[in-house]
């Protein structure tokens, strides 16, 4: 498949490094959020990679956690041709996948405001529970719709895009 395969192995490998260096992540490898920071480092990934998960933790909290099945998805598509339909659509596949993102990230920053969600935040080294995407979309977009409003519209938009991102037919299982 030539560049598509070149795209599959890095989506996939990137997946692997993300997961890995997010599973070992302990904030105490971090200077800024921890002081004294450990020794050495825990992170499997060493520095580099308490610093990638922790990027991921500060701009999407705990959803970051679903970037690796992203990544993995989409290089399934390219190198398998798995999930053909993702790699058919991109362009769609990615855009509801950031829908996707957003929105989970959204509701996390509204549990984190209503107490659900503790301290987690703290031990990510994030803003919110949501990450900054989470915070920004609810406090200048969001906002206006209320708590509730709002976690009905991120719900509403979650939901959407799982079912593209799976090509789940939902009407015809409803029928069914």
């Amino acid at each position: 498949h030539g560049f598509a395969d070149i795209i599959g192995i890095a989506l996939l490998a990137a997946a692997l490094l993300l997961v890995v260096a997010q599973l070992s992540f302990d904030r105490c490898d971090l200077p800024a959020l921890c002081n004294p920071a450990n020794k050495t480092t825990a992170n499997w990934i060493g520095l580099l990679g308490a610093y990638f998960a922790w990027v991921f933790f500060l701009l999407f909290g705990v959803t970051a956690y679903i970037l690796p099945l992203l990544f993995a998805a989409f290089g399934v598509a390219y190198l398998f041709n798995f999930l053909g339909y993702l790699r058919e659509r991109s362009k769609w596949s990615l855009l509801w996948a950031g829908v996707l993102l957003m929105s989970l990230t959204g509701l996390l920053h509204i549990m984190q405001d209503s107490g659900l969600t503790g301290k987690l935040h703290e031990r990510l080294g994030a803003h919110s529970a949501g990450g900054w995407l989470g915070f920004l979309t609810f406090e200048y977009a969001f906002w206006m719709l209320g708590k509730v409003g709002a976690l009905i519209v991120y719900g509403a938009l979650s939901l959407i895009g799982v079912l593209f991102l799976t090509n789940f037919r939902l009407g015809v299982w409803l029928r069914a």
